[in-house]
């Protein structure tokens, strides 16, 4: 029967196994070489070859204009190449945003049977487990912590990255997942030993996304579980208070709430929330230590605090400095842009245009997805890019409303919409569209979804 035990379908399970779990990247001459880089070639040769010698058919979920809305935006980004420096800069970009294209379109339009879309589900789940387990184990024997940091924490040992490699896009990671999982535990599984047992994964996963002590990711996990609640309010809240989980949700906040520096980080989350914000807004979200009263830090505070306090607002500085200057580069060159993967190649001559800029450094990350894209595409390739993003969660809905999905449909729906709501929220202030090992698990996972959710409205019909 096709689609039976076909090649590409053992190399998906390949991708979705290793990618997660196993990083190593190294150079042959000036090409990478790691997981993604071999295994995305060998699935692309398999399904093609597979195709055409009939082992594998195509399914009905219609992704044409998500396909559209990526050839826009290669377009664009092979136009920009007349305006780089670096041409070598430029070419590994765009192969890297080609991988993650051909693997999606792969993943998501390859008729799999439903019992594959099952075992694709135990081979990623063991790939969590295992990257989550590590994530603490990492923490609790001090191995490979990474300090980065540290200057604002008086208490952690380091900061997990568990095998992605930075605390940054384990945290973007664990929080593109979190929500399914939560969901899945608390809504799809009904026998309370299996939701026991998945809620204790989630607590693994909260446990690491604290433990990688990223402000934006706690920030972010804290809005997307309140997401998860309005979109599904009644299942949710509905399985949700029932005794055993009601405890599992008390106990995880109490440890959560008592682990190492969670109290002064938060406040130092709050507070640099606040100095984003507008001035003149005259709003408190209260991560400001001064006595309500007085108004003086001094009296209410200790030294240790207001040494944070200060490398909080100097963290944010920084982080507003680098994001003016992927504004300067736009600004100056809003057409075509510097050219595709060019930020860093022009980072060094930016800063000495504009001292203002400078950080100490000669070169940086912009640490917001969007303001690279535009620095390098201009605005035509700022707007091509969100549209890939407007018409995936435009699928995603369009999906999910469909009359014919079950409740495991809507779980994954959602699952997949809140988890991919922060996965762009965290872009914001990171560079995570452009990990190779952190973008290939989005793309083919979402793609995997999408097609499940495609297959799973037919067959309940």
């Amino acid at each position: 029967m096709a689609n039976k035990n076909t090649l590409t379908y053992y190399l998906v399970i390949a991708c979705l196994f290793f990618i997660p779990i196993l990083y190593f990247k190294t150079y042959i001459g000036p090409l990478p070489l790691s997981a993604e880089v071999i295994l995305v070639p060998l699935v692309t040769l398999a399904a093609i070859y597979e195709f055409f010698k009939g082992k594998i058919r195509l399914n009905d979920l219609k992704i044409w204009p998500l396909t559209a809305a990526f050839a826009l935006f290669l377009l664009v980004s092979l136009i920009s190449i007349v305006n780089a420096i670096d041409l070598k800069s430029a070419i590994m970009e765009t192969a890297r945003y080609l991988s993650y294209v051909v693997l999606f379109l792969i993943v998501a339009k390859v008729d799999f049977t439903k019992k594959q879309y099952l075992s694709f589900a135990k081979w990623f789940g063991a790939a969590v487990v295992i990257v989550g387990v590590f994530g603490v184990l990492q923490y609790v024997f001090n191995f490979s912590l990474n300090k980065a940091g540290l200057y604002a924490l008086q208490e952690a040992k380091g900061r997990v990255d568990s095998t992605l490699v930075n605390p940054n896009y384990y945290s973007a990671y664990l929080n593109y997942l979190i929500p399914t999982i939560l969901l899945v535990a608390v809504v799809y599984f009904k026998n309370r030993t299996a939701q026991l047992l998945m809620f204790a994964l989630f607590a693994i996963y909260v446990a690491n996304v604290v433990l990688t002590y990223t402000r934006a990711a706690w920030v972010t996990m804290a809005c997307a579980l309140i997401l998860l609640i309005i979109l599904m309010p009644k299942l949710f809240i509905k399985n949700a208070i029932k005794p055993h989980i009601l405890l599992s949700f008390l106990i995880l906040f109490t440890v959560v709430y008592f682990m190492p520096d969670v109290q002064s980080r938060t406040s130092s989350a709050l507070y640099a929330i606040e100095q984003l914000l507008p001035k003149g807004s005259n709003i408190s979200l209260g991560g400001d230590p001064a006595d309500p009263e007085t108004g003086d830090v001094d009296d209410v505070v200790d030294e240790e605090v207001k040494e944070e306090d200060a490398t909080t607002s100097r963290a944010v500085v920084s982080r507003t400095t680098l994001w003016k200057t992927g504004w300067y580069m736009l600004r100056d060159n809003p057409v075509l842009g510097l050219g595709v993967g060019n930020y860093t190649a022009n980072y060094k001559e930016y800063v000495e245009k504009y001292p203002e800029l400078y950080i100490g450094h000669d070169s940086y990350s912009v640490h917001n997805s969007y303001l690279k894209v535009g620095a390098e595409t201009g605005f035509i390739g700022l707007i091509s890019f969100l549209l890939i993003y407007i018409v995936y969660f435009l699928t995603i809905i369009k999906l999910y409303l469909d009359q014919k999905q079950n409740v495991l449909g809507k779980v994954m729906a959602v699952g997949l919409f809140v988890g991919s709501v922060c996965y762009m929220v965290q872009n914001l202030s990171n560079n995570l569209i452009f990990i190779p090992q952190l973008n290939m698990i989005f793309w083919l996972t979402a793609g995997l979804v999408l097609a499940f959710l495609a297959k799973n409205r037919k067959e309940v019909a």
